[in-house]
């Protein structure tokens, strides 16, 4: 592979070596989807691509403990199809990551600059360094490793926007046996800005069945929350105790869910019962 002059790269459905792969100093842009590489740490990609802002890797197969060490990255995508040993990120100027992986053993962020990640992760493994994230403001989790991914992630006072979604393999029990109610009120009313996504959010039901009313502080300034489409928002009533005042919140009813006048009633009583909040309503399909 040659091209010292190229600015962009995008390659797919490949099986690609390594072997006398020239540097190209001006490729900024680099994309390998469904590839099968033979570089299982990543260290010719590194070596050879070492000016790279945005990386997208999709699917690349052949990595065992793959470490990306770029220092002028900005932009990351990263779904990882194996399962390697290890998974590390090193990158100084990164601001945005997204990393889809299954368990790791090893994960570490070494990425001082990210203020956006979004995890799809099936486990957190026994060794991760995620500690140095000081400039992490916005966070996405799709997951059911919240044992381990909540005491990793939610200490971090720079986070202000937290995203919760869970697998689509998810089951009906699997949220209130991964998370102690109280404790997930807790944790949400500690961030300004929430949004529980659609899996999450119907799934949520059980958990606030739960919930036993402890009083405590809230700094949630916004909440967006999606209800079920054989749903309805009755059961959400201790989620919105949590709001701060002047809470801005935001219920997307599903469009083939309830007819207009049950919705309508749904509405009414929310807003009876919190006239502090500043309600929005909407659909999501």
């Amino acid at each position: 592979m040659q091209g010292q002059n190229l600015v962009k790269l995008c390659l797919k459905n490949a099986w690609l070596s390594v072997d006398r792969l020239k540097k190209m100093p001006n490729l900024t842009y680099l994309t390998l989807e469904f590839i099968r590489l033979d570089d299982e740490d990543l260290n010719q990609l590194n070596e050879c691509f070492p000016c790279l802002h945005t990386l997208n890797l999709i699917g690349v197969g052949g990595l065992k403990d793959p470490k990306i060490h770029l220092l002028q990255l900005k932009a990351c995508c990263w779904e990882v199809s194996n399962v390697p040993r290890s998974l590390v990120v090193h990158a100084p100027d990164l601001v945005f990551l997204e990393l889809k992986c299954i368990r790791p053993d090893t994960l570490i962020l070494d990425t001082p600059s990210l203020s956006t990640l979004k995890l799809t992760i099936d486990k957190l493994g026994a060794t991760a360094r995620v500690d140095g994230l000081l400039r992490l403001s916005n966070l996405r989790i799709e997951s059911l490793d919240f044992s381990s991914l909540f005491p990793a992630f939610m200490d971090n006072q720079a986070i202000r926007t937290l995203e919760l979604e869970l697998p689509e393999s998810s089951s009906q029990y699997e949220l209130l046996e991964a998370v102690n109610p109280d404790y997930l009120l807790r944790r949400l009313a500690s961030f300004s800005e929430v949004k529980l996504g659609p899996r999450f959010s119907r799934e949520l039901k059980l958990c606030l069945a739960q919930y036993k009313d402890i009083q405590f502080g809230s700094c949630l300034k916004k909440l967006l929350i999606h209800v079920p489409q054989s749903g309805s928002c009755f059961h959400l009533m201790p989620l919105f105790e949590i709001c701060a005042p002047l809470c801005e919140v935001t219920v997307l009813f599903h469009a083939e869910s309830a007819d207009a006048v049950r919705r309508q009633d749904a509405m009414s009583i929310c807003m009876q019962n919190f006239p502090e909040i500043r309600w929005q309503w909407g659909t999501w399909q």
